[in-house]
């Protein structure tokens, strides 16, 4: 029973802004891989490629520990964007891949998320849709 619960429950992570990919990440990708867009918060951070998202998800005090969580665009069944509102403190991406695992994608609110999130939108559309 506490298994089938935790299916449901989205992974969460919170990104700040848009910025440039690391070395770490930059190590990770393949050499005919490009990123399209990256974020980050203050020690995670996320990328966007033609073929996947990757996200370095630091762990302990130090944050040496990181944990790199890897989602292929054809693993995704469906996903859903919530852009920054009125009185929203926040946007989101929730993306659901096959075998039911949930993970949400959150950014604090700011002028330049809306265009960014609109971007992320466009990037997986592509991938996910159109097989670009």
């Amino acid at each position: 029973m506490f298994l089938k619960y935790l299916r449901y429950k989205p992974t969460i992570y919170f990104f700040l802004n848009e910025s440039e990919p690391s070395e770490i990440i930059l190590e990770k990708l393949c050499p005919d891989e490009t990123v399209k867009l990256c974020f980050s918060s203050i020690r995670d951070e996320m990328v966007l490629t033609e073929k996947r998202i990757l996200i370095a998800d630091r762990k302990g005090f130090s944050g040496k520990k990181i944990r790199y969580i890897i989602i292929p665009y054809r693993s995704i069944t469906f996903f859903k964007v919530g852009t920054v509102g009125g009185l929203d403190l926040d946007a989101e991406i929730l993306l659901n891949l096959s075998g039911n695992v949930k993970i949400q994608l959150r950014f604090l609110r700011s002028q330049e998320i809306k265009e960014s999130i609109h971007k992320a939108y466009e990037i997986i559309t592509q991938s996910f849709i159109c097989n670009c």
